[in-house]
Order: C-alpha cells, then sequence, then structure tokens
C-alpha cells in the first residue's frame, strides 16, 4: 500500500458535484505531452487511465514501476501521467521540470506523460472528485465515464480487468421503424458495487448523485431499449471513504417486430445515452481539510 502524499486542501461541494465512479469523465485538457503520443480526447469504446502525479512526490515515484508494468500487459489501454501539481516559478520552469525528471527515468516510464501547467485538470478532476492526495488514478471506462477512482494498488489492477470486460458503446445508426411497435418490459436488473478506502478528509459527510441512461440497441431486426439508473453515495466517516454504486436496468423489446431477412441482418446497431440531473443528501458535516504537505 503507498502512503499518499497531500498536494492540497479541499472544501466540500455542493450535492451534485462530486465526481464519483459513474459520473461521465471530464474533458481532457493538458498543455503539453512530455512522453508519448498526443491525445486531445478520450477516445469512446476504449479505456483510460488517468494517473495524477508530480515529480516531488516520493509515492508517484514509486508506483511508476507498477503502471509501466501494466502498461505493458495491457496494451489496448491508453495509460496518461498527468503532472497537474507541479511546482515552479512558471508553466514552463514546472514543464523543464517534467521533461527533466522524465529523461532522467528513461525506459523506466513506460507510459505517456502530460503536463498540466495552468492545474485545469487537477481541479475539474482531483478536486471535483474530492481527492486530496497523488498518486490518484481514473480509470475511464469505454462508455465515457468513470469506471474507478482510488490509489494504483491492486484495486486499479481489478477496475482495469473490468473496464476491459465491459462491451464498448454501440456507435452506427439506430434502425428506424416505420410503424409503432408493442414493447414487452424485462424485470428490472440491480447491481451494486461498494468500495472503501482511507481519506485524510475530516469530519463526516454523505452525498448522493442520481443520472440516467438510455440505449437502444438493433440486433437480427429486433429493437430493445433499456434504461439504467445510477446512484452514487459518497460517505466520509472516521477517516474512510465509502463509495456505493446502484445501477438498475428496465429493459424493454419491440415484441411486434419480426426479424429483418437478408444477409448481415444480425449485426447490433447504435446506442444512445443521456446523463439527467443529479441530486443528494448532505451528512453530518459540510466541510473537509487537510495539510498541504510541501517538501
Amino acid at each position: 500500500m503507498l502512503i499518499s502524499t497531500l498536494v492540497s486542501t479541499v472544501a466540500f461541494f455542493a450535492i451534485g458535484d462530486v465526481l464519483v465512479p459513474g459520473s461521465p469523465a471530464p474533458a481532457f485538457t493538458v498543455d503539453s505531452f512530455v512522453r508519448g503520443t498526443e491525445v486531445k480526447t478520450l477516445e469512446l469504446g476504449k479505456v483510460h487511465v488517468i494517473e495524477f502525479w508530480a515529480t516531488w512526490c516520493g509515492p508517484c515515484v514509486a508506483s511508476m514501476p507498477h503502471l509501466t508494468e501494466l502498461q505493458k500487459q495491457n496494451p489496448d489501454v491508453q495509460f496518461i501521467g498527468v503532472a497537474g501539481f507541479e511546482r515552479g516559478k512558471d508553466a514552463a520552469d514546472g514543464t523543464k521540470r517534467v521533461d527533466d525528471f522524465v529523461k532522467a527515468k528513461g525506459d523506466a516510464i513506460g507510459f505517456a506523460i502530460a503536463f498540466d501547467g495552468d492545474g485545469t485538470m487537477a481541479k475539474t478532476w482531483m478536486t471535483a472528485a474530492k481527492r486530496n492526495t497523488i498518486p490518484t488514478s481514473f480509470v475511464v471506462g469505454k462508455d465515457g465515464n468513470i469506471a474507478f477512482i482510488g490509489s494504483p494498488t491492486a484495486e486499479l489492477d481489478a477496475a482495469i480487468a473490468k473496464a476491459k470486460k465491459a462491451d464498448a458503446p454501440a456507435n452506427l445508426p439506430s434502425t428506424t421503424n416505420s410503424t409503432p411497435a408493442a414493447t414487452s418490459a424485462v424485470g428490472p436488473k440491480k447491481t451494486v458495487e461498494v468500495t472503501e478506502e482511507p481519506t485524510d478528509e475530516t469530519g463526516s459527510s454523505t452525498t448522493t448523485s442520481t443520472s440516467t441512461e438510455t440505449h437502444s440497441v438493433t440486433k437480427n431486426g429486433v429493437s430493445s431499449n433499456s434504461v439504467v439508473t445510477v446512484e452514487t453515495t459518497v460517505e466520509v466517516r472516521g477517516g474512510r471513504r465509502k463509495t456505493t454504486v446502484t445501477r438498475t436496468e428496465v429493459m424493454s423489446n419491440d415484441a411486434n417486430q419480426q426479424p429483418s431477412g437478408g444477409a448481415g441482418a444480425s449485426g447490433s446497431a447504435g446506442a444512445k445515452s443521456s446523463s439527467g440531473a443529479s441530486s443528494g443528501s448532505s451528512g453530518s458535516s459540510k466541510s473537509s481539510s487537510s495539510s498541504n504537505s510541501r517538501p
């Protein structure tokens, strides 16, 4: 288990503003790439691992061999280390520090490295997730949503494996029917995922956010629709952060539609998703803080 390094003081966010597993990934907005192929956006259908680190952070440096090995084992996953907390007199000085560090490490760093000079990504990812320690890893699934937030330990390995197994969202046009089709509903499917980890946040708090996704798929000429409600609850108590993600899926099939004839009719057609409004309730305390650790 790596010892986390404090990087900032984070105030409690308003309900619905907390970035948690199940939330859409924020924009990818680094200033430049120091190593690896430049990435401008996170590609749907591909798993990404975003690791926030700094050259002065000992635990971050200690985690790099593990991340390098994970990148070797998972060439289909895009690993990007984002230096979002670099210290320097200005952006140019920060860039040089990161560049010098990466060059000195050579092949010991086997994944892409980017520089977040103005700290925009640190705010929209780390601060939004109420993470005040580095290294912190984010896994972004094929659907573009956050699949995991935590330290680069064995939990990260498991999260990557799980994200790779998930189906990529379909991107073909949906099939349009000339006449309305009757639908038959399938009983709701409910899954609950609970993760727990240490946190430096003080006090206690509970936040809940809810989003809704709608998907449409056509296979063998028969359409089906699903509505997935994702409820995420984050509880902070006694130095522990507990995240509970409950997914409830309701399926409906177009019962009156007949499979179409002809070759190639067995493909799947596209999926649409949309997020709903977030809501939640706060716990006994609405603030958390930690000291800023600087060598």
